[in-house]
């Protein structure tokens, strides 16, 4: 097989397949087609489906860029040629074997997309833009929001811009910005109390980002804040929190049942700002999860902010989100991006939650490493462009 001769890739799932072809044919490589074909299994124990990637590499052997005869080509060749690329044509056998297998390759595809049984595959997705869906789906970016990302993608960029990395890293950046949506921060005003809760499940780092939360409202906002627990189950959390409100200054109350709540927030006096810190909760534990309902039926939070932690899975915080929507929070706290490989699930966590994110934190540091949640850098991160530094 000839260096630059179109190469065949099988694999259970399309990201595998694509990582394949980045492996060896790198990530200029040109994908060529796409198709779920089935292979009987050994011993005759049925058929399994696998999906083919046919790639080549970015350049023939004389340097110049390869390009790829498929149907995408009827709308990538006048782009290419507005700005003086030059098309290498195969050799007219090549070339009509060539179109004759990718024609048969793109009718079988569509033929299985119409039907309803290959929804994965990348019917949708511009063949010069499937480097960029591999890469959604390296991120851990849910399948079908990483397609809806890519025509984003695909209808915002000029046609001198199609093979422009650093125009398609922009235009993806945008696209992943305007997918988020974005709540502002706490805003306390001197004289006009405002409660704020933090509910969430245990170990995502809330009493930390209440502190946090608590050092810069007071710090930088100049505000009078105050400090409440109500998580009296775990042991030494009072104590943590006291420690806190010591260093910052800050009074702190006690509520360990639902009509005391009251009483505690009476208790910081006249503040501008009340930080409410809840229990940790399980998903699962539906009966915990009531009672802390019964504490902010009490308090009446004027926000109620979810922390979810980065390094959780997708399955889970979905299941998160599922559980405590009773509770009825209306912000999304994202916690411990620093110690998550991958951000790409958070796309789809926060696009079902439906609701805005608030704040991120990005390490243990208290009052530092938290940032008010800006669009533009939570795509960024997500998307790898920019590191997060606790």
């Amino acid at each position: 097989m000839s260096p630059t001769s179109p190469r065949t890739y099988r694999a259970g799932t399309l990201k595998e397949a694509l990582s394949r072809v980045r492996r060896d044919l790198g990530g200029s490589a040109v994908i060529l087609g796409t198709r779920e074909v089935r292979r009987r299994r050994l011993l005759g124990l049925g058929e399994r489906e696998l999906i083919e990637v046919t790639a080549a590499p970015p350049e023939d052997r004389n340097g110049r860029p390869r390009i790829a005869p498929t149907r995408e080509d009827a709308t990538a060749r006048p782009r290419l040629a507005s700005v003086g690329v030059r098309e290498v044509d195969p050799p007219p056998p090549i070339r009509s074997a060539l179109d004759d297998r990718l024609g048969q390759l793109h009718e079988t595809v569509e033929e299985l997309s119409r039907s309803g049984s290959i929804e994965h595959l990348l019917m949708d997705v511009p063949a010069w833009l499937a480097t960029t869906y591999a890469h959604l789906l390296d991120l851990d970016v849910p399948e079908p929001m990483a397609r809806r990302l890519v025509r984003v993608v695909a209808d915002a960029v000029e046609p001198d811009e199609a093979h422009q990395p650093e125009a398609l890293a922009k235009a993806l950046r945008i696209a992943v910005a305007q997918s988020l949506s974005i709540a502002p921060p706490i805003a306390g005003l001197p004289g006009a109390r405002r409660v704020v809760a933090l509910v969430g499940p245990t170990g995502v780092g809330k009493t930390t980002t209440v502190a946090k939360l608590a050092a810069n409202a007071k710090l930088a906002l100049g505000l009078r804040v105050g400090l409440v627990t109500v998580d009296t189950y775990r042991i030494a959390a009072v104590e943590q929190l006291r420690t806190y409100a010591e260093i910052i200054d800050l009074p702190l109350a006690v509520a360990d049942a639902p009509d005391r709540i009251l009483g505690a927030l009476s208790d910081l006096g006249p503040v501008d700002l009340a930080l409410i810190d809840t229990a940790g909760r399980s998903p699962r534990d539906e009966v915990k999860i009531r009672e802390l309902a019964d504490f902010l039926a009490m308090a009446r939070p004027d926000e109620i902010h979810l922390v979810l932690s980065a390094v959780s899975g997708e399955k889970s915080l979905h299941a998160v989100v599922e559980r405590f929507a009773p509770l009825g929070f209306d912000r999304l706290i994202l916690t411990k991006l620093d110690e998550a490989d991958r951000l790409g699930a958070l796309l789809g966590v926060v696009s079902r939650a439906g609701r805005p994110v608030s704040y991120l934190t990005i390490g243990q540091g208290v009052p530092d490493d938290i940032e008010a949640a800006d669009r533009d850098r939570l795509a960024a991160l997500i998307l790898g462009q920019e590191v997060v530094i606790g």
